[in-house]
């Protein structure tokens, strides 16, 4: 039996080193699935080298540093610092002059990768499939968030995230929480067909995203509801 991306999205999200030999002949076949593939194992590469840390051998002493002494050396210590500082403030202004929707843009862009998650459909997912992405996300779940139809751990932004859809009554809705952004205030945008709410809870945010047509708001605050950080 072939595989689908939803199925390739689900295997990979689980472990993206470790493919079985119908993962890797989809990967191979579909650009899409590789380039996501690509991203997980760029990620994962990133947060073990961030893990390594060097540790000295038996017997060694580690040298501390010198201190800066004065005159010259202070000098330098003082231009570092000021491009620093400098580096700080050009990096705040291009974030606040940003356009304010450019998170939403990049859920939207996310959810053209993976169109087949959001349909109609009374299949629940598998529970260890979705206890995992939920796990991995640091999250938890009310019974009362109805149907997850679909879950998986994907790539946004460089940060590994759960994305899940909702079966609601205006129609199934995407969910992605979001640890690592947390926006000032409520955003609603409107853009490729799709309305979303990206609203900020607990220690980051979660983005609800439906069609143009759906109840944003009544769907936005029972997915919130539901949604608790561990």
């Amino acid at each position: 039996m072939t595989m689908d991306c939803l199925q390739f999205r689900r295997i990979a999200g689980a472990d993206p080193r470790q493919l079985d030999a119908a993962a890797r002949s989809h990967a191979q076949a579909c650009p899409r699935c590789a380039e996501h593939l690509r991203q997980l194992r760029a990620l994962d590469a990133r947060i073990l080298a961030a893990l390594e840390v060097p540790v000295p051998a038996p017997g060694v002493v580690a040298v501390r540093p010198a201190a800066p002494v004065a005159g010259l050396d202070r000098r330098r210590w003082l231009a570092l610092a000021a491009s620093i500082v400098g580096g700080v403030l050009v990096g705040t202004l291009l974030w606040v002059g940003s356009p304010r929707n450019s998170l939403a843009r990049d859920l939207i862009e996310h959810l053209g990768h993976e169109p087949e998650a959001l349909v109609v459909t009374e299949r629940a997912e598998d529970e260890r499939v979705l206890g995992k992405v939920l796990e991995r996300g640091g999250i938890r779940l009310r019974p009362e968030i109805g149907t997850v139809s679909y879950a998986n751990t994907c790539v946004l932004r460089g940060r590994r995230v759960p994305h899940l859809v909702v079966q609601t009554g205006d129609g199934p809705v995407t969910v992605m929480v979001l640890r690592h952004e947390r926006p000032a205030r409520p955003v609603r945008f409107d853009e490729g067909g799709h309305s979303g709410q990206i609203v900020p809870v607990g220690p980051g945010s979660v983005a609800v995203i439906g069609d143009a047509g759906t109840d944003l708001a009544q769907v936005t605050a029972a997915v919130t509801a539901a949604v608790e950080w561990l």
